[in-house]
C-alpha cells in the first residue's frame, strides 16, 4: 500500500498529543511542527484522521514543495505540477495561502500566483480550465510559504475539523471542541471513563466539555455528523475506502452505548446557556445521555448514585482586567470548596487563563 505525506494542523500546545493520536490511525510521525505535525501513511489513514481526530483542525495531503524565493519562481514551480490528477477540468478550486517572505509579503498576492500557475497548467495546450470558487469549491489547495519554500497540498478535511456540527449556538466565551478534547485527554478522562468513572462540569456554559467527554467515552467519531469533507470531489478520492470507514464508525457508535454508560452532567447558574447546552447535546444525538441543570457552583452535589471515581473538569470564567480578577476570586474559592465537599475521591481539572 503506497504511503502519502500529510500535514495535520491543530491548536498550539497540542502538537504532541496530536502526534500520539495520529499514530493510532496508522500515521507515522515524520516531524513535529508549530501547531501541527507532518505524518505519513496510506490515504485511508488520512481519511481516518478526518473522521476520528478529536484534536486536528485540518488534514492536508502533501502534493509537492517548490522554490519560492520570488513570485516568478513560485509560479514556475506551481505550473509544472500535474494538477490534472487532483482537480477536474469541469470542477472548481480555491487557494488558501499562508506565510510570507521578502518577495511575497501579501497572502492574497501569493494565492493569486498559485492560482495562476494552476490555471495555466490546464490552459497551456488550449484546453479548458476549472473555475475558481471563493465559497464551496470542489477542491481546496493549501499553499504554505516558509522562507524560500512553498509546500503545496490538498486540504482533504474541508471546514476545520473542530466544527463537529452540533454547536450552532454557544455561550459568551466558547471553548473550541478540539481544545476541549485536548483538556479531557490531559486530565486523564479516557482512562477514568474506562475505569467506570463519571463526568461533571460545574460551569458548563454551552456544554462543549460535557459533550466531548461523552463522545470520547462512548467511542463516537467526532466527524460522524459532518455533512462534507474536502476530499469528496478530489480526483484521487477512494469512495469505497471512505464508505468502509463510515460503516465502522456507525458500528462503534452503536456498540459504545451498550453496557454500562458513564453519567455525564453539566451545571451552570445561567439558564440561557443551559438551554443552549441542551440544544447542542440534542444535535449531537446525546440528549438522553447528558444531564444539564441550572445550578450555581455553591450548590454542587453529585448524588448518591454516582460512581466512586470520576472527573470534575471546568473552564471557569476569568477576567483580563484586574477588577474582574478580584471579583472572580470568590468564585474560584467557591469552586474549590464545592468540589472538595461533593467529590472527595474524584479528580479535578481546571483550565484557566489566570493561573495565579
Amino acid at each position: 500500500m503506497s504511503k502519502s505525506v500529510f500535514f495535520v494542523t491543530c491548536p498550539k500546545g497540542v502538537e504532541y498529543l496530536l502526534a500520539d493520536e495520529l499514530s493510532t490511525f496508522g500515521l507515522g510521525l515524520v516531524r513535529n511542527a508549530p501547531a501541527g505535525a507532518w505524518v505519513e501513511g496510506p490515504l485511508e489513514a488520512g481519511y481516518r484522521a478526518c473522521l476520528w481526530s478529536r484534536l486536528a483542525n485540518r488534514v492536508i495531503l502533501h502534493v509537492d514543495e517548490v522554490a519560492a524565493t520570488s513570485a516568478d519562481e513560485l509560479y514556475d514551480g506551481v505550473v509544472h505540477l500535474d494538477w490534472q490528477q487532483h482537480i477536474s477540468v469541469d470542477g472548481s478550486f480555491r487557494v488558501n495561502f499562508i506565510g510570507e517572505n521578502e518577495a511575497i509579503r501579501n497572502t492574497q498576492f501569493g494565492a493569486q500566483r498559485v492560482k495562476d500557475g494552476i490555471v495555466d497548467r490546464f490552459t497551456v495546450s488550449g484546453g479548458k480550465r476549472p473555475a475558481v470558487a471563493a465559497k464551496a469549491p470542489d477542491v481546496t489547495v493549501s499553499a504554505r510559504l516558509h522562507r524560500g519554500r512553498l509546500a503545496l497540498g490538498i486540504d482533504i478535511s474541508g471546514h476545520s475539523l473542530h466544527q463537529r456540527g452540533y454547536r450552532t449556538e454557544q455561550g459568551q466565551a466558547p471553548l473550541k471542541e478540539n481544545l476541549a478534547a485536548a483538556l479531557l485527554m490531559r486530565a486523564g478522562w479516557p482512562e477514568i471513563a474506562a475505569a467506570g468513572g463519571d463526568f461533571v462540569d460545574p460551569m458548563c456554559g454551552s456544554g462543549t466539555l460535557v459533550i466531548e467527554a461523552a463522545m470520547m467515552a462512548l467511542d463516537i467519531a467526532p466527524g460522524r455528523r459532518r455533512e462534507h469533507f474536502g476530499f469528496e470531489k478530489w480526483l484521487g478520492h477512494q469512495p469505497q475506502s471512505w464508505l468502509s470507514l463510515r460503516q465502522e464508525a456507525e458500528k462503534r457508535a452503536y456498540e459504545g452505548k451498550q453496557g454500562k454508560v458513564p453519567r455525564f452532567s453539566g451545571f451552570d447558574q445561567d439558564s440561557r446557556v443551559i438551554s443552549t447546552a441542551q440544544n447542542n447535546a440534542q444535535r449531537a444525538g446525546l440528549e438522553s445521555l447528558i444531564e444539564f441543570q441550572v445550578r450555581p457552583i455553591e450548590e454542587l452535589a453529585l448524588g448518591d448514585d454516582r460512581a466512586d471515581t470520576g472527573l470534575v473538569l471546568v473552564n471557569p470564567p476569568y477576567g483580563e482586567r484586574m477588577s474582574d480578577r478580584k471579583a472572580l476570586a470568590s468564585l474560584y474559592e467557591s469552586l474549590g470548596d464545592a468540589v472538595k465537599k461533593a467529590a472527595t475521591s474524584w479528580q479535578l481539572g481546571v483550565f484557566t487563563g489566570a493561573p495565579e
